[in-house]
């Protein structure tokens, strides 16, 4: 009897006859020929198929804004979680962010009015760029009908264009009375966000006064703060493009600066956050151009995008990963300088760029290194030539460092698996790092710039930024290869011990060679009478 035949019969049965007939289909599918099983196992197999692109959207070529993986979110969840404002899908709704909502809405009403533009226009600008092609962006799909995504996308964008225009158009901190002279202004929001504009007055006459300038009240600095650092939050975000799209079509025409300027949004993107990451340390240059031009063509995908752009390292090429180097006490007891590099030394060098210089003498003969000398005499810099130098960037650690750290690395183990040069520096640094004498070095010799007051504190953030990070290569594979030849060489470990016992600080050196020269004259005294006979 065929397995149709069985089927047929189980239906025609009673309940007793159902549960024999199901016994004698189990033992007959159990007995069926191989290649009839595999070819049900293949057709079964072959349906979750079908469906592959709904099952897995972040294998979709546009997907880039990504909800942090798990195992990241919980060594840190508030790092990944907006404290003001929600951006996109993934935290809409929220209880805690809902007031901002009525915000969103005044700064629409507001940008249609200063556009000249009305909701059909903004709506339709909109629906040009495609539902699907902004859906394909995110790589958790919600449960959000197709007018409501859209209408959210739409109140956001133009809430993120409007906050950037009225914060350089109108900086939060009211600027100090201007003269016919122009110049430039700097204030600082909360020691932490700088805001340079720069204008152009006749004279301080309230009845001159340009009307755009009071067309909405000025920015709260904590508010416009606490905004900036929820817009470069992972899953906070909106596509660039339609950013770029909203603001092409509504205020490339207004141009808050002179003519024959650049007035793209990036420019106006870079405005804004520029002077906020120097301040901590992470971004050195300031020519938006220079640095764009400088590498390979490539798309901005979003504002935490936008922010590793400008860390990119220029000739770093990935290897394999390294083992654990040595941390920075001990390699300076080997000998190593570790040096500050200094802003501007190369062109478009970033914070990622790191060397490692060694001179030729010091290779063919390492019995020349001096360091010993160095760490107790500093006068005798003349002589650093015959030293091994680690040359790395001033990174300046502060209360806002690991949210944004964390939130470009999670974005390297989502988007950029291969290329994960963030995640690459923060691993070496954690080698570096195991204690608080590491960072008591590093900070003597402004490597780091510590604004968490405590070093202990520095070495416990640096060590936990990397916990569940997964390295599949590192940029710094040929680094690391120098700095373990340097440190495992044998006069490299007898000049760490040397040092460490007789030259570890001034007065210890000091004291080494007040010792040598006493020994030497009273071995002379000892020698004198035998070689000067009387």
């Amino acid at each position: 009897m065929s397995f149709l035949q069985l089927e047929e019969k189980s239906l025609t049965s009673g309940k007793a006859g159902k549960v024999k007939e199901r016994e004698r289909k189990e033992l007959l599918f159990l007995k069926m020929e191989p290649d009839k099983l595999f070819e049900d196992q293949e057709l079964i197999l072959s349906i979750p198929a079908l469906a592959l692109e709904e099952m897995e959207p972040e294998k979709r070529p546009e997907c880039c804004i990504y909800k942090v993986p798990q195992k990241l979110r919980k060594v840190k969840e508030e790092a990944y979680t907006p404290k003001l404002i929600s951006i996109g899908p993934y935290h809409y709704g929220k209880e805690n962010l809902k007031k901002m909502e009525d915000l969103k809405v005044r700064y629409f009403i507001e940008a249609v009015n200063r556009t000249k533009k009305n909701l059909d226009d903004f709506t339709t600008c909109i629906q040009k760029i495609k539902y699907k092609k902004i859906l394909h962006c995110y790589a958790e799909v919600n449960d959000m009908n197709e007018n409501d995504f859209m209408q959210m996308i739409l109140l956001d964008s133009i809430f993120i264009i409007e906050q950037l225009w009225r914060t350089i158009e109108n900086p939060p901190l009211s600027p100090p009375a201007m003269t016919a002279i122009s110049r430039r202004c700097e204030w600082n929001l909360l020691d932490a966000c700088v805001i340079t504009c720069q204008k152009e007055t006749k004279e301080d006459d309230p009845g001159k006064k340009n009307p755009n300038e009071d067309s909405h009240e000025k920015e709260n600095p904590l508010r416009s703060y606490n905004i900036m650092h929820d817009l470069i939050l992972l899953e906070n975000q909106v596509p660039f493009f339609v950013l770029e799209e909203l603001y092409d079509f509504a205020y490339s025409d207004l141009s808050m600066y002179q003519k024959n300027v650049d007035n793209s949004f990036l420019k106006l993107v870079h405005a804004y956050f520029f002077h906020f990451w120097k301040s901590s340390g992470l971004i050195h240059h300031s020519d938006y151009k220079r640095i764009f031009s400088g590498k390979k063509k490539k798309t901005v995908k979003h504002f935490t995008d936008f922010i590793r752009y400008f860390l990119l390292p220029q000739n770093l090429t990935c290897g394999s990963t390294f083992e654990r180097v040595p941390c920075a006490t001990k390699l300076s007891e080997a000998g190593v300088e570790f040096k500050r590099s200094r802003a501007g030394q190369l062109e478009n060098e970033s914070l990622l760029d790191i060397h490692f210089r060694k001179s030729g003498l010091l290779k063919i003969f390492p019995f020349l290194n001096m360091s010993w000398l160095f760490s107790c005499f500093p006068c005798f810099k003349c002589l650093e030539i015959m030293q091994p130098v680690l040359e790395l960037k001033s990174f300046i650690i502060g209360d806002a460092t690991e949210c944004v750290v964390r939130n470009l690395m999670a974005l390297e183990q989502c988007h950029y698996p291969w290329e994960a040069y963030i995640c690459n520096y923060i691993v070496l640094l954690d080698h570096l790092i195991n204690t608080a004498a590491d960072v008591d070095l590093l900070v003597e010799k402004n490597v780091i710039i510590n604004w968490l007051g405590s070093n202990k504190a520095v070495a416990i953030l640096i060590n936990a930024l990397c916990q569940q990070i997964v390295e599949g290569n590192s940029c710094y594979f040929e680094l690391s290869e120098k700095i373990k030849d340097h440190y495992s060489s044998r006069w490299s470990k007898l000049m760490a011990s040397f040092t460490n016992l007789y030259f570890k600080d001034f007065w210890r050196g000091t004291a080494t060679v007040v010792g040598i020269m006493v020994l030497f004259f009273a071995f002379w005294n000892f020698l004198r009478p035998f070689v000067f006979h009387t």
